[in-house]
């Protein structure tokens, strides 16, 4: 059985924009049109097999040039960038083309494009993920692919994180030789294999305003923290230490975890890392 799904808000990393974190291509009104990938990765899990389901990936319009519609269509080329990952997932066993011609359209008058991919949900890792990372090599129409959304990876999980809980969590700062420690941290899931804290950094319940904590993903073993607005209202921005390499924290036992992230200060401009070592209340 075939299932079809678009995928317009990407649970994994849907960033919200602020003043501090507005790049210099969304610049509307001058320069050249501009596509890409407005994320940086989506995670599809699966843990039964649910048959072959069409998942739409988008490719999105981030700038016309002149601030107006696209008066003619743009066609988008695409390939697999396997170097670009150490764990590539294999056309044919996790994922297939729906369309084999490397190709897709963004329509004149149209904002973005989608991209389907054949999930095949019965072929997926169980024990370890694997990833398919494309990148957008041309466009037509004097547009150009801007640089920070060429490549987009889609990371299949087969496991099934089992996280949630209560936790002590010990938080050490990089820049202080305090250390707190709560005997109360919950770890919320809020969809699979994602993820939130109940704090953020060494605040205290009720210091800040917003949504207390923040969230990571579990994909295997390996955690990932999406960079966020501080309680998702504050424009101090949260995010992963570019140091990590894109690993934030690993599960290292059955009860036991740990995450390495920023908080920016001083306009984002000051940063400050935070270690939370977490083990569970049995």
């Amino acid at each position: 059985m075939k299932k079809i799904m678009s995928l317009f808000i990407i649970a994994g990393v849907a960033f919200a924009c602020t003043d501090d974190d507005i790049r210099s291509e969304h610049t509307l009104d001058n320069g050249p049109k501009i596509v890409g990938f407005s994320n940086e990765f989506e995670t599809v899990s699966y843990f039964t097999d649910e048959g072959d389901v069409t998942l739409n990936f988008p490719i999105d319009l981030i700038g016309t040039g002149t601030g107006e519609q696209l008066s003619s269509a743009v066609e988008i080329s695409y390939e697999v960038d396997n170097a670009a990952t150490t764990v590539p997932a294999t056309q044919g066993v996790e994922y297939d083309f729906a369309d084999a011609t490397g190709k897709v359209t963004i329509p004149a008058g149209g904002s973005f494009a989608t991209l389907p991919i054949v999930v095949h949900t019965g072929s997926l890792n169980p024990t370890q993920k694997t990833e398919l990372v494309i990148k957008l090599t041309s466009a037509t129409n004097n547009t150009v692919i801007g640089e920070q959304y060429k490549t987009f990876k889609v990371i299949f999980v087969g496991c099934q994180s089992q996280l949630a809980g209560s936790y002590t969590v010990v938080i050490t700062r990089s820049d202080s030789p305090a250390v707190v420690t709560w005997t109360d941290e919950d770890i919320t899931m809020t969809s699979v294999n994602n993820f939130r804290s109940k704090r953020s950094g060494n605040y205290q319940i009720g210091v800040l305003q917003g949504t207390n904590g923040y969230k990571f993903v579990d994909i295997c073993g390996e955690i990932t923290v999406p960079q966020m607005n501080l309680n998702d209202v504050y424009s101090n921005i949260l995010r992963p230490d570019p140091a990590n390499n894109g690993l934030d924290g690993e599960v290292t036992g059955p009860n036991n975890f740990y995450t390495k992230y920023q908080i920016g200060f001083t306009n984002n401009t000051v940063w400050r890392g935070f270690t939370c070592t977490y083990t569970r209340n049995l």
